[in-house]
Order: structure tokens, then C-alpha cells, then sequence
């Protein structure tokens, strides 16, 4: 396979990586400290390069633009969510392939 190919499906050195994170959320929220909650926590995402997309207590994580996240990148959203109390039974996982691994279709 050429190179070309292979950077415009995201193979081989061109893989990007992700991760897919669960948790649950208070239910005892109002509605505005909910709202006041996803704000902070795209803040956050947004201001370490990375992006969410999926539910609303499982979303997948990926690098802003073309690149890969990395182990860290998962350690410190963990870290974060770990600190806020509205947040329980956290669970990230592992980095896989972004666009071809098995959380590929969310």
C-alpha cells in the first residue's frame, strides 16, 4: 500500500490513537450545575488539544486535528474526573486505534 493511501485511511505510521471513557454522574443535579459541569469538562478537554464526541457519560477521546493521544493524555482526564465530586465509578480505557479499533463505530 502506498504511503499516500495509507496516511488518508490512518495506517501504519499514520495510525491515530484514542480512548473510550465511562463514568457516572451525580443524579442530584439540577439542571444548571449539569450544564455547569459539561461546560467545565470541555473546557478542560479543550484546553489539553483533545476532543469528545459520544453519550453523555461515555464519550470517546481523540487529539484535536490530525494526531494521536497519548498514555498521558489518559492518565490526566482520569485524574481530573477522579477530582470532581459530581463524578463516580470512573473508568478509562485503554488507547486503541481511533478510526479502525473497536470503539471505532461511536
Amino acid at each position: 500500500m502506498k504511503k499516500r493511501l495509507r496516511k488518508k485511511l490512518r495506517l501504519r505510521e499514520f495510525q491515530e490513537l484514542g480512548f473510550l471513557t465511562d463514568f457516572d454522574l451525580n443524579t442530584t443535579f439540577t439542571h444548571e450545575a449539569e450544564h455547569t459541569f459539561w461546560n467545565k469538562l470541555i473546557a478542560f478537554v479543550e484546553s489539553q488539544g483533545l476532543e469528545i464526541g459520544g453519550g453523555l457519560n461515555s464519550f470517546y477521546v481523540v487529539r484535536t486535528g490530525r494526531g494521536t493521544a497519548t498514555e498521558a493524555d489518559r492518565e490526566f482526564l482520569m485524574a481530573w474526573l477522579h477530582q470532581q465530586p459530581e463524578v463516580s465509578n470512573v473508568k478509562v480505557w485503554p488507547l486503541d486505534d481511533a478510526w479502525h479499533g473497536p470503539f471505532a463505530w461511536l
